[in-house]
Parts: structure tokens; sequence; C-alpha cells
């Protein structure tokens, strides 16, 4: 998915990056079957639309590793050079020099039927858009940052995550794959 606003996914981070650069992103894009365990609920007069992954549903099998988020966001610019001041004046110009764009790490079955689901990676920003009141002290407490799901795929062990998961969801939309034209056969 992509964004006219090139600092779009991290606009509203509340994280600092880390000492090598990574930078979380506030919202990330995942791609779920569609399958029993999987559904939507419509926004309520408290929430935003929700995900549900439930059994027979596994989230270990659905959600990606958070861990990595960092990595699936990234801005694009199309700047007259690689200078400072072309790059500045390119993100600073008309909105169609630049943009940000959202992916999704899963790797997609032939002729299977997705989910895709534009959803907030910290807990704070799922519990909001859950309709939970957030207290000031939650904002501040050394938990704040804490991610919205966790997933484990650490070997030798098997992926370990929760048993179910909720997500609010603020944007979605279905496709199908065909059993040809994946990139490597592109």
């Amino acid at each position: 998915i992509e964004f006219d606003r090139p600092d779009f996914p991290w606009l509203f981070t509340p994280a600092r990056a880390t000492a090598t650069g990574q930078l979380r992103p506030w919202l990330c894009l995942v791609v779920v079957r569609e399958q029993s365990g999987v559904s939507i609920a419509p926004a309520s007069a408290n929430s935003l639309p929700v995900l549900h992954i439930v059994d027979p549903a596994k989230p270990v099998d659905e959600l990606p590793d958070l861990a990595e988020c960092w990595a699936w966001a990234h801005s694009q610019v199309a700047a007259l050079g690689t200078q400072t001041a072309s790059v500045t004046a390119a993100l600073g110009g008309a909105t169609e020099l630049s943009l940000s764009r959202l992916v999704c790490p899963r790797r997609l079955e032939p002729d299977t039927a997705y989910t895709a689901c534009v959803v907030p990676i910290f807990e704070l920003g799922r519990r909001a858009g859950l309709g939970a009141t957030i207290a000031d002290s939650e904002v501040t407490a050394g938990d704040a940052l804490a991610p919205a799901w966790t997933i484990t795929r650490a070997p030798p062990a098997p992926p370990a995550g929760p048993a179910t998961v909720e997500l609010p969801v603020y944007h979605q939309w279905r496709f199908r794959t065909g059993s040809v034209g994946d990139f490597e056969s592109l």
C-alpha cells in the first residue's frame, strides 16, 4: 500500500530509532488467509473494524514477527540527484515526487484468497483502536512501546505466539492469487 506522504509510516511512531538507525513504523500491512477462525467485525460506536484471528486459525501462521517491522516500510523520492539539497527539494516539492510504502513479508500461496489489513503495531495503538480508554500513566509507563502482538520464529524451537489476536483495522481489502505470475516466474 502506498501513501502520498513520504513520512506517513513513521509520523505517529512513539519510539526512537535503534543505534543502527532502524525505526519502527506505527502501522503495518498484514495479509491473512481467508479461512475459518479469521474474520473482520464491522466498526462499532467505540472501535474501528476488528480483525479476529482465533482457533482453528493460528496467529503465528498469519502474522509477521514485529521485531522485523522496521524493514517493511520505506520511502521513495524522485530527486534530480543524491545531494541533500536535491532530496530535500523533492520532499518539499510536488507530492508526486515522493511517497511511502508498506509491504507485507508474507510469501503468498497460489490460488489462495487473502485479506490485507493496515493495523497498528504498538499495543497502546491496538487498544485505542479497539475503543479502550488509555490512561495518561499508561502512555508514559515502561511498557508503553510494547508490540500489539508477539510472534517468535527463532529456530530450533517451533514458532510461538498468542492463541488469539484482535487488531483494529485502519484499511482493508480482499484479493485472490492466481496459479502463475509470482515474482520468480515474472
